[in-house]
């Protein structure tokens, strides 16, 4: 009969803790990340700025010992955010994400209220909050 031992979910916790702590990127994100370990099980949530910082925590997670596997489906990248957010803006609206809020700002255009545009933009997945500052007409 085999024995399988499993890592304690708090030690695998503290690698995750560690590996944002050494990487600067991640240490400017770790706000904006929540972390549950469960029986080896790795869900992430939240907001990493950008690309490349996502693409480190993706390809080091699975390199830590007692990760079974890693849930990331509620963990947004402010880079592919914009882009989707880019895609129900109209000519003259331009968008920058701070962590999942989406800052509007430039000329609405004649025809549009902002309350639609807000609704829009609010329906894009993985947008928290949406703000506006729009120069008068």
């Amino acid at each position: 009969m085999q024995t399988i031992t499993t890592r304690p979910d708090e030690d695998i916790l503290d690698d995750i803790r560690r590996l944002f702590s050494q990487y600067p990127p991640l240490q400017h994100d770790r706000h904006a990340v929540h972390v549950h370990v469960e029986r080896g099980v790795v869900t992430l949530e939240g907001y990493i700025k950008a690309m490349p910082t996502y693409r480190y925590l993706q390809d080091k997670l699975p390199q830590i010992r007692g990760v079974r596997f890693i849930n990331a489906d509620r963990l947004y990248n402010d880079e592919i955010v914009r882009l989707a957010v880019a895609k129900v803006l109209p000519l003259g609206v331009q968008v920058r994400v701070e962590y999942g809020t989406a800052i509007l700002t430039g000329k609405l255009p004649d025809g549009v209220t902002i309350e639609e545009l807000v609704k829009r933009v609010a329906a894009v997945d993985g947008v928290s909050r949406v703000l506006t500052t729009f120069a008068p007409h």
